[in-house]
């Protein structure tokens, strides 16, 4: 399953790079999230809920790896992670461009695969679900950002 596109941030280019490294951030970004930890350089597990479709909520741990980093223009994850209701494993890419307006403009594409009885669901049911979780992930940063710049940041 591949997921593109882009999403520009009100916010500065640094701000957003800074926002991607902190595993707290990352974790609320993550529709589903129970726990995201940092448990070496880059490298990071954690577990999520998942619901697709008719499935109810099933844990999911979830190993991240950020890769290919080049401050703050880009960065690669390579994403693990299984649970009762199947597996997910992939890769996503990360770029920021400096937008007018000290705005940031992310291009992201994602190449995951995903199996078990969650694939089950099919792959329009799938597709939506996935770009749903997207959608929701990056306006959640973009309220940490708002946040952060505001002055009530961690």
């Amino acid at each position: 399953m591949i997921v593109e596109g882009t999403y520009t941030f009100k916010a500065p280019r640094d701000a957003v790079w800074d926002l991607l490294q902190n595993p707290d951030v990352l974790g609320t970004a993550m529709p589903g999230a129970q726990r995201l930890v940092r448990t070496g350089e880059d490298h990071f597990e954690g577990v999520m809920k998942v619901s697709v479709g008719f499935m109810s909520a099933g844990e999911v741990q979830m190993i991240v790896d950020l890769e290919d980093k080049v401050a703050p223009e880009r960065l690669a994850m390579r994403i693990d992670g299984t649970g009762a209701l199947g597996f997910v494993r992939g890769t996503a890419q990360v770029t920021l461009a400096e937008a007018p307006d000290n705005q940031t403009t992310m291009t992201y594409r994602s190449d995951m695969q995903i199996g078990g009885r969650i694939a089950a669901v099919g792959q329009r049911i799938l597709d939506s679900a996935v770009r749903t979780m997207t959608e929701k992930g990056l306006e959640a940063l973009q309220r940490e950002l708002d946040t952060r710049l505001a002055g009530g940041g961690r």
